[in-house]
């Protein structure tokens, strides 16, 4: 028996509405809470500053970065020790790396990677790998495989004190809302068929990298 027309959409828009209704949704309550602190210091493409951290992703941004972890904590496991590095395009593609002392730790640092920086575009690689930070106060050197991957150095860009460097505050950044300016002197990644270098352009730093939320 055919169904009158207004009978028949009626159904459809029942049977559309259980649908919708019984599809997963993402609660809050579901993300993962974290808390980090630390070292934290990245270089991009682009000119001063970059927008990404900042406002919102920027196309045609390269970016590699790292982090030097002596606090925090991802699903139930301690972060001190780690070192985390990523390189990447905001919007496209990010590659991940992670040195520590344990493998335990070493997988939690990686999955509180993938979980930040899956908001950055694909996570295509996750690997450990050695990561050598060093220098302070905005000026950078740093080394993922001996350099052989990554590497990249910067220095401070100065305020109007001519001492410490500019600072910026309230960014949209969960990871870090304040950043300090400094300048990306030479950078190269290549992993694969991804590669790009970097020279004169943006870099963020954070020496007391401390910051808390949910995933």
């Amino acid at each position: 028996m055919k169904l009158p027309l207004l009978t028949s959409l009626a159904v459809q828009a029942l049977v559309a509405t259980t649908l919708l209704l019984s599809l997963p949704t993402v609660d809050a309550k579901d993300k993962t809470p974290f808390s980090v602190a630390g070292l934290f210091v990245e270089g991009c493409s682009c000119s001063l500053p970059c927008p990404c951290e900042l406002t919102a992703l920027e196309k045609g941004c390269n970016g590699v970065g790292a982090m030097s972890l002596t606090a925090g904590e991802f699903n139930g496991v301690k972060l001190a020790g780690a070192k985390i590095a990523y390189a990447g395009v905001p919007g496209e593609w990010v590659n991940l790396y992670a040195e520590a002392p344990t493998p335990e730790l070493r997988d939690a640092a990686l999955a509180f990677a993938k979980a930040y920086y899956s908001a950055w575009g694909k996570i295509e690689l996750a690997r450990e790998a050695k990561i050598s930070i060093k220098g302070g106060e905005g000026k950078y050197t740093v080394k993922v495989d001996d350099g052989k991957v990554l590497e990249f150095k910067t220095e401070p860009v100065l305020g109007g004190d001519g001492k410490t460097a500019i600072v910026i505050s309230n960014t949209k950044s969960l990871l870090n809302p304040t950043f300090m300016q400094a300048r990306t002197l030479s950078g190269k990644y290549e992993e694969g068929s991804r590669s790009f270098t970097l020279k004169d352009s943006n870099s963020f730093f954070n020496d007391k990298l401390s910051s808390a939320g949910k995933l």
